[in-house]
């Protein structure tokens, strides 16, 4: 029997609402005080010298707009360098205010990213990059946590809150194998993070796992949740899908179809493994909706606090 699919643009309408309903109780409470009340967005764009940064931003702003939240795009030169852009980040972070900021990348020929996102206060990092918010993922303390690793629990959360039995509360995959393919700093390793403080037994895999015994594929046969996020199209197979399992695919990978037109594709092989998971995310469709719905989420959250 195919899976049932997780559908993230549901899912994420669902949270959407929820978001709109908070944005509009926050405004309600400032009535009218100057700096009380304020639910908006702090972007910083650095021009890449194409159309393409400019309308991600419009399109961001149109969504904010919808929801009743404030945008405010903060655009520097094609040509600002780590100090522009550092001095930016910390101007916002000593205005009242200013309760969310975020730092569009890529960022210039350069600039480290880490040094700059390292800079955004922790209460005002709504994608959950500071390395203190990272650090309080892993110790369970109240943090803005990053919004795809977010986004991969909440789809979770979802499917698993449907089984009879399920505590209520935290430790809502208690007793459960997840395996995790991928490591990454930003994605990876705090899934398996957020993963472990529901009470799950982890596996997090890396490029080197399937070097050893019991590889990767192994460890997938054995899970009840799999999540792939490696960034390899088609990674995961139906070979390596345990029946019934939830599959969760972060990835998205352009390729060249067999037609010759590029395509996007996820880290899981859908077509084979939506035939043997009980629950799979598509791409498109699945966890990228869901991660702009996150990050709305902790600007809500932010501007709460």
């Amino acid at each position: 029997m195919p899976a049932q699919i997780i559908d993230g643009l549901s899912l994420a309408k669902q949270y959407r609402e929820s978001i709109a309903a908070r944005a509009a109780a926050i405004r309600a409470r400032g009535n009218g005080v100057a700096g009380v009340g304020v639910v908006r967005l702090d972007a910083v764009l650095v021009d890449a010298g194409d159309n393409s940064s400019k309308v991600y931003a419009e399109n961001q702003a149109k969504t904010c707009q919808a929801l009743g939240i404030d945008y405010k795009l903060h655009r520097l030169p094609a040509g600002a360098g780590f100090d522009d852009i550092a001095g930016r980040v910390l101007l916002l972070n000593t205005q009242d205010d200013v309760k969310a900021i975020m730092v569009h990348l890529p960022l210039p020929e350069g600039v480290d990213a880490y040094s700059v996102q390292r800079l955004i206060a922790a209460e005002k990092d709504v994608e959950g990059v500071n390395p203190a918010n990272i650090g309080n993922v892993v110790y369970g303390r109240s943090s803005l946590a990053p919004c795809t690793a977010l986004a991969t629990l909440k789809m979770i959360e979802h499917v698993v809150r449907k089984t009879p039995g399920v505590p209520p509360g935290d430790g809502f995959l208690r007793g459960k194998r997840a395996v995790v393919v991928g490591a990454g700093d930003v994605v990876g390793k705090p899934i398996a993070v957020l993963l472990m403080r529901q009470e799950a037994t982890v596996v997090s895999c890396n490029k080197w796992t399937s070097a050893q015994k019991g590889g990767v594929a192994e460890l997938c046969r054995e899970a009840d949740i799999v999540v792939a996020a490696a960034g390899v199209p088609r990674l995961v197979t139906a070979e390596m899908v345990r029946p019934g399992a939830i599959v969760v695919d972060v990835g998205v990978n352009r390729v060249t179809g067999p037609d010759g037109k590029t395509v996007t594709v996820g880290d899981v092989d859908f077509a084979g493994a939506s035939q043997v998971a009980g629950h799979i995310s598509p791409v498109p469709g699945g966890v990228g909706p869901m991660t702009v719905a996150m990050l709305l989420l902790n600007v809500i959250e932010a501007c709460e606090r």
